[in-house]
């Protein structure tokens, strides 16, 4: 392509207005005149060959597909060893040998530092007892659905809380199906604020509709944070970023037909545990609002954290939560100060049985 852009060029003498689109219709005469100017004529093209085929229909012998991929994205090193492999390019000079880079270390998917979603997430873990065989559930063990957000990352350890992940709003269609097919075990469904406006309203409607006695949690963090903080109809932000008239969640939760229905702090490990076990107890549908800010979005961060090195026993029950800013150092639990969002969460000094963690005191 930059012989053919350079022949352009040549030709037209100001090559500022080709654009893609001369590609269609097809330049045949601009190619014909190209084809008699080279030795060889070989199209770079991703996916299918459509350009060198329509140069093979004009009778000019032509070639790529022969040693170019024909699925799967191309870049500057892939095109390289192509044109080694089709006689374009000489091979490389084989590199002196040197020592292997350093690795970086792995890094599992993870929520952030102050996300609202951790505290429900581990009241689920802890309330859900995880731990039996594969295949088998304990009468005493939740089965909780989810979808597709930010908090699908709490299926990874150590929060793994969640045991299904389809699409946006299958959650609550699919803990309702549970139900209905005979599961007995208290079943959870998961999903965000913009996921339920999005397609989890329906769901909701059904669960009500064919008295399902399942409980729903919404995890509110008012934003759509997985594809970008984008608005969505509880926010009060239009698609064009304009000021709109803003959803009730609450109040659509009650039309719905829902009338067992908790807000609740979405840092508020207490309460949180508290509403859950309430709620799977209850003989019909439930809704948790679980409400806070996504750190992100807002910016917001309050005194960091700090671990008293006095008091830690190293059980390590902070790690539990999944925040990246503890870690271990020394064989105790530390907290970086740049990553924590400090009093904004709090929650590692809910966990900490020690009491160990506090607010930074300089």
């Amino acid at each position: 392509s930059g012989v053919a852009y350079q022949y352009a060029r040549e030709v037209f003498k100001d090559a500022s207005h080709l654009k893609i689109t001369t590609l269609y219709p097809l330049p045949t005469d601009l190619i014909r005149r190209f084809a008699q100017e080279v030795e060889r004529v070989i199209v770079v093209e991703e996916l299918d060959p459509y350009l060198e085929e329509a140069v093979r229909c004009l009778g000019i012998e032509v070639s790529g597909k022969g040693f170019i991929p024909i699925i799967g994205e191309l870049n500057p090193q892939i095109v390289a060893d192509c044109a080694v492999r089709g006689g374009v390019l000489p091979p490389p000079e084989t590199p002196a040998e040197t020592a292997a880079p350093p690795q970086l270390l792995a890094r599992r998917p993870q929520l952030c530092a102050g996300c609202p979603h951790v505290a429900t997430e581990f009241a689920l873990r802890k309330l859900g007892i995880r731990g039996s065989g594969p295949g088998e559930l304990r009468e005493d063990e939740y089965v909780i659905t989810s979808d597709i957000g930010c908090y699908t990352l709490g299926v990874y350890p150590p929060l793994a809380a969640l045991d299904t992940c389809a699409c946006m709003g299958a959650s609550i269609g699919q803990a309702l199906g549970l139900e209905k097919a005979g599961v007995t075990n208290k079943i959870v469904a998961v999903l965000g604020d913009s996921t339920f406006m999005h397609s989890g309203i329906t769901g909701l409607v059904d669960v009500v509709y064919n008295q399902g006695s399942i409980t729903v949690i919404i995890l509110d963090n008012g934003t759509t944070a997985m594809t970008g903080h984008q608005g969505h109809p509880g926010t009060g932000i239009s698609a064009t970023g304009d000021r709109a008239q803003a959803v009730d969640l609450e109040a659509l939760v009650r039309g719905i037909g829902v009338s067992d229905v908790h807000v609740v702090d979405a840092f508020d490990l207490e309460t949180i545990e508290s509403a859950i076990k309430r709620c799977v107890a209850s003989d019909e549908p439930s809704v948790i609002i679980s409400r806070g800010p996504c750190p992100l979005a807002t910016r917001s961060r309050g005194t960091p954290f700090e671990v008293d090195a006095d008091e830690c026993i190293a059980c390590f029950d902070c790690l539990e939560i999944g925040c990246p800013a503890i870690s271990i150092a020394d064989d105790l639990a530390c907290i970086d100060p740049d990553v924590c969002v400090g009093t904004v969460c709090g929650l590692c000094a809910r966990v900490c049985p020690q009491e160990a963690i506090s607010e930074r005191k300089s």
